[in-house]
């Protein structure tokens, strides 16, 4: 039961973000508005209107960037992105919301709960919804366009993990306590957060499984930044480096772990066109495992088997998910285009729903996998034709690195649901780092071929 300060917490941010806006450059205010929202306000806890989204953790931050963007920082902020694919992805997905509502009238009975049909009193909170989970993005992509504008992200998401750093230590230490103390309840299950003898910290994440992505991220922007040859802080890259990975080590997130190691040894020892390459890969294996799920070819007990050799408590955990997973898909088959709808329309009586994407097929259908999911892959296939216009290497690099990081968020989304206003933003900063590329290419074009026909005519009058 969340206590008086949880919801204190959720009114105050607003004026926290204002005055960010009045007194940060927008880029800052907006990252810190965002982020600081998503790691340090109570898990689970809203504040509920009638007929829009609830208030909480996820759109209070959202809302108030996209306001403090707008009116106070006077950016030229829209509520949809330039016309191109991701904009259509965006109205498709907002198209399958209404499908949802559409065809999910009918109440239904899961295990003991009688749970009613969605209603036309249900679809402008639907899409409202759908709007704020993607408002991040949106923000990212009109915000975040040159390789300075890339770096100063990636230095406040070093300096945001370094700071958070101290209290994931504490918790490895001390058991994962301070959502409790802080906001009056414990925001999951104790005993998936006990580990290897020790403790998953969990902070004010929800899950240690998000501590550790989140980790993940810091470490791609600090390696990014050391390979640009920039200071992360007073002590050498080195050891900042180091001390983040065995934070990551200590937060005993055993996918992170492996994601993390992904994305030292690409980073550190890859150049961009083959980081750029190997992201194209790990997307297209994240949009392509439902579907090999669905035709059941993807190697399920093969993966179990590796895994078991190393950590057999693993393998176990992992058998558990694909079997709940596979009961889950066959479900949304029955209503695979637009899926069952919120509320747990789309479980079993004993479901337990822990990726992402099954999720999203099984309220959405097919049609929202392929919007959410699209949005992520096009921002690095995309990327990936704007390196031919990129001249510096640091650019490149950068870019590439990026893109990495939002191919490793998609493979997350598998097994977890790590998705979060946070990495959103990050998407969408690779989407705008693309368009201003090919913007400045562009007025590039234009500018050479006034300078022909200049020459031309001077010629001419000679």
């Amino acid at each position: 039961m969340p206590n008086n300060f949880a919801y204190l917490a959720l009114i105050l941010w607003p004026l926290i973000a204002i005055k960010l806006y009045r007194k940060k450059e927008v880029i800052p205010a907006t990252f810190w508005t965002i982020v600081g929202g998503y790691l340090l306000l109570p898990v689970g806890v809203e504040i509920d209107f009638p007929l829009i989204p609830s208030m909480n953790k996820e759109t209070i931050p959202v809302i108030m960037a996209f306001l403090g963007c707008r009116y106070i920082a006077k950016e030229d902020v829209k509520i949809l992105p330039p016309k191109g694919i991701e904009r259509n992805l965006i109205l498709l997905f907002f198209l399958g919301a209404i499908g949802t509502v559409l065809t999910n009238g009918d109440p239904i009975v899961v295990g003991n709960n009688y749970l009613p049909g969605l209603s036309f009193r249900d679809l402008f909170s639907v899409i409202m919804g759908k709007y704020l989970l993607l408002l991040p993005f949106i923000l990212g992509i009109q915000l975040i366009k040159t390789t300075d504008d890339q770096v100063q992200l990636f230095k406040l998401i070093v300096v945001a993990g370094l700071l958070y750093s101290v209290l994931i230590l504490f918790e490895i230490r001390m058991s994962p306590q301070l959502h409790k103390w802080i906001y009056g309840f414990f925001p999951h299950t104790w005993g998936q957060q006990v580990r290897y003898g020790g403790f998953r910290p969990v902070v004010f994440l929800g899950h240690g499984l998000w501590v550790s992505m989140f980790t993940v991220i810091v470490i791609g922007a600090a390696v990014t930044l050391s390979k640009l040859k920039m200071k992360l802080n007073r002590r050498p890259n080195a050891v900042v480096i180091a001390y983040l990975v065995l934070l990551l080590i200590l937060s005993k997130g055993f996918g992170s772990m492996i994601l993390g190691a992904i994305l030292l040894l690409i980073i550190g020892f890859f150049k961009p066109r083959v980081i750029f390459l190997l992201s194209i890969v790990i997307g297209l294996l994240s949009v392509a495992y439902p579907f090999l799920c669905l035709i059941d070819i993807f190697p399920h007990q093969l993966v179990i088997e590796n895994i078991e050799s190393i950590n057999p408590a693993q393998a176990g955990s992992l058998q558990f998910r694909f079997n709940h997973e596979i009961a889950l898909l066959e479900r949304a088959t029955d209503r695979f285009l637009f899926g069952w709808g919120a509320w747990g329309r789309n479980r079993l009586g004993d479901s337990v729903v822990d990726g992402y994407w099954i999720g999203l097929i099984g309220m959405y259908g097919v049609v929202g996998f392929i919007s959410i999911f699209g949005l992520m892959f096009i921002a690095i296939w995309k990327t990936r034709l704007s390196l031919n216009y990129l001249q510096g290497m640091q650019d490149k690099f950068s870019l590439a690195s990026l893109s990495l990081m939002v191919s490793l968020i998609m493979v997350d989304q598998i097994p977890n649901h790590s998705e979060n206003p946070f990495f959103w933003f990050l998407t969408g900063a690779l989407i705008g780092r693309h368009l201003y590329i090919l913007k400045s290419r562009s007025i590039e074009r234009t500018e050479n071929s006034a300078d022909v026909i200049n020459a031309r005519l001077r010629n001419t009058d000679v």
